[in-house]
């Protein structure tokens, strides 16, 4: 069963989010249920990580991505 929600956002996300459902034809709140159902689809802890490696790799190191992305793996396998 589908709810109706009141909600305030920025207005320029508003306003690239009408054109994006306009664009693809669609209604607006489809796209916000399907854009918040695929971020709750995601698992928490593997987007964190994912955003550290990136914001890590993007100021530049001595350790590739994919190296990065091992040792994060191992340290989520510890906890």
């Amino acid at each position: 069963m589908k709810r109706k929600i009141g909600t305030i956002l920025e207005e320029n996300l508003l306003v690239t989010a009408k054109q994006r459902a306009a664009l693809e034809g669609r209604a607006l709140s489809d796209l916000i249920q399907d854009a918040l159902n695929d971020y709750l689809q995601q698992d928490p802890a593997r987007g964190d990580a994912l955003r550290a490696s990136e914001k890590f790799c993007s100021h530049g190191s001595l350790l590739g991505q994919e190296e990065i992305e091992e040792i994060l793996q191992e340290d989520m396998l510890i906890l």
